[in-house]
């Protein structure tokens, strides 16, 4: 028995999880609830969060709290925490004398991707080493509250659920996501997503993963459904891969980033070099394969700019606040990969411009002001054109809305200047419960579900427009003069469009090539007036490494890397070239979760069937 098998045998990993700080209660691991404190290291490197310095924490199960924060706040970032800004390749290092760690399969990240790869290769029977940068499993995953199947699985099958037709059918599935991609994408990869994503369901569930229909984790969208999922549900499944890998034996290992990929002679990759405790450089020897899953790179602009320009310039925010880095795209980089699906991407619409104002590019999602910034107000481009919005109500047929949120991000990042205004005055609260918006602009009220996993800060929404304000993200004016100016809009522009949308308001009827519904209009006249810049919300960079579908990183040259693996979104391809909008379905078939999730399943299967079972 290997030593990590060893130590997994006597109960958890080498460092009992933060010094016994994770309690694992009714076979569900606890996941973070103040990982202020979690995330606390070196200062000046990636994760430095902590208030207090401290490497210890106590941790309650997911249930009681999401908050981000000791006391209940959204999790601040700072310049420490993310300082990853270079796009140029991580170089492999050379076979070192003497190994630190030895295991058969090495995952890079225990965010979704990474805790679904280490569970499934351990289950086939690997010895797995999982490796973490932050102080807890769960990564970005722990944010996202929608796992997107399109069928397949056996609680959709028992609903007689499929798309685009039941019964299922693997082929019409990709087909269809072929045709909405305008067969810019891999088929081989769409396909393989088609086919394997019901599968991974339902092996999640078995491994203890609670599914349930009505909450959204599957996509299912009943008529007249209401998707609540704002409320970071994922990350109950995120606890329960994470316990699932434990009792298997896999052996993570917290606040330890890696560095660079090992490879030798013959061009395989043979290990990992990892910073552990954020102090010395270790060697891990993986003799069979190394995994990479630590998402992609939307908190990197110099990755940004160089891949997804696009993104880069359209994008006003990205809500991964855990990471995403690209660490693992650039080590695959200099390993020799390709990249594919060069400038592609998915956004939500209401990504709001804190960064403009001095504040922070990566922030929680679900604020306030957030919510406030994706209703729909009057909305301009700087030159005072109106521009269309997108209604995401519930209509009969209650799946089409939830297109809304991708198809406006396009409308506000495509512009002149790549921004959006919305305007609106002093009475803007009056008309919230009028606006009726479902899925993510749902506003956040006490009765929602799961209120408790939302930060407390933000369980008032009031809290979340008032720091907005308070940064002058969320402009407040005396005068409509003012706020044109403080904008940054040439004199008369913005007074001009606001008196022609008022003239609408009057006579109760829109003159716009696409029409507010009358109960939609609302005049702008009394002050304080309130202005906001907005973009897209960057939630999933499509670009990465090349793979085959068997999730093997393939080289510039056209051939496979041996050893080397990616799941999503590390790797790229399976929505094809500049694609920058996605959808929260399509946004490679599923949504990003599920992308990680499923890419993580096919990355643990295949690593074990190729490296260790000569690919039966």
């Amino acid at each position: 028995m290997s030593e990590n098998k060893e130590r997994a045998a006597r109960g958890l990993s080498r460092r009992d999880f933060l010094a016994r700080a994770a309690v694992v209660v009714g076979g569900t691991a606890a996941a973070a609830a103040v990982p202020g404190a979690a995330y606390a290291v070196q200062e000046g490197v990636i994760g430095d969060w902590a208030a207090d310095g401290s490497a210890q924490v106590a941790v309650p199960p997911s249930a009681s709290t999401n908050a981000s924060w000791s006391d209940g706040t959204h999790r601040e970032h700072n310049g420490a925490a993310f300082p990853a800004d270079d796009a140029t390749p991580i170089p492999p290092r050379a076979v070192p004398a003497k190994w630190d760690y030895e295991c058969e399969i090495c995952v890079v990240g225990a965010g979704g991707g990474g805790l679904n790869a280490a569970a499934r290769a351990a289950e086939l029977g690997a010895d797995v080493i999982c490796v973490e940068a932050l102080g807890l499993h769960g990564g970005n995953a722990q944010e996202a509250g929608m796992c997107a199947i399109l069928g397949g699985s056996k609680l959709q099958e028992s609903k007689r659920f499929a798309f685009p037709s039941y019964p299922f059918d693997a082929k019409k599935l990709a087909d269809w996501a072929i045709d909405e991609y305008h067969y810019a994408c891999d088929p081989r990869l769409i396909n393989l997503i088609a086919e394997e994503g019901g599968h991974c369901i339902d092996w999640m569930a078995d491994c203890g993963v609670q599914w349930r229909l009505g909450e959204v984790p599957v996509y299912v969208a009943p008529k007249n459904s209401t998707l609540d999922h704002h409320v970071l549900k994922m990350k109950d499944a995120t606890d329960a891969m994470f316990s699932f890998g434990q009792r298997h034996g896999v052996d993570y290992r917290f606040q330890s980033p890696a560095e660079a990929l090992v490879q030798d002679g013959d061009g395989r990759v043979v290990g990992v070099v990892v910073r552990e405790d954020y102090g010395d450089e270790k060697y891990i020897h993986a003799t069979r394969g190394v995994i990479l899953t630590a998402g992609g790179f939307c908190n990197n602009k110099a990755l940004l700019e160089r891949y997804i320009p696009t993104a880069a310039m359209g994008c006003a925010s990205s809500y991964l606040t855990a990471g995403e880095t690209g660490e693992c795209f650039r080590m695959g980089l200099g390993a020799g990969a390709d990249v594919s699906g060069f400038n592609s991407s998915a956004s939500f619409d209401g990504g709001v411009d804190w960064e403009a104002e001095g504040g922070q590019w990566a922030r929680f999602l679900y604020d306030g002001m957030t919510q406030l910034s994706r209703q729909p107000w009057f909305t301009v481009d700087r030159c005072g054109n109106r521009l269309r919005y997108m209604d995401s109500r519930v209509g009969e047929d209650g799946a089409n809305a939830i297109y809304a949120l991708g198809d406006l991000a396009t409308i506000q990042m495509t512009p002149p200047g790549h921004r959006s205004y919305i305007v609106f005055d002093a009475h803007y609260e009056d008309h919230l419960a009028g606006f009726a918006q479902e899925h993510c602009r749902k506003l956040i009220t006490p009765d929602l579900e799961q209120i408790d996993k939302v930060p407390e800060h933000y369980r008032d929404w009031h809290h979340g427009v008032q720091d907005a304000i308070d940064a002058d993200v969320l402009k407040k004016r005396d005068t409509l003069e003012e706020l044109e100016r403080d904008l940054g809009f040439e004199p008369g522009i913005l007074v001009e469009a606001v008196e022609k949308w008022n003239a609408c308001c009057e006579k109760g009827e829109d003159d716009f090539m696409y029409p507010m519904p009358p109960e939609w209009l609302h005049a702008i006249k009394d002050p304080p007036f309130y202005g906001c810049r907005i973009g897209g919300n960057l939630y999933g960079t499509k670009a990465g490494l090349l793979i085959n579908d068997e999730m093997q990183v393939v080289s510039t040259k056209g051939t496979v890397i041996p050893g080397l693996y990616a799941g999503w979104h590390t790797a790229g391809g399976a929505c094809g070239e500049n694609s920058y909008i996605g959808d929260p379905i399509l946004g490679s078939l599923l949504g990003d979760v599920s992308l990680a999730f499923c890419g993580g399943y096919l990355c643990g299967t295949f690593a074990v069937e190729n490296e260790m079972k000569g690919g039966e």
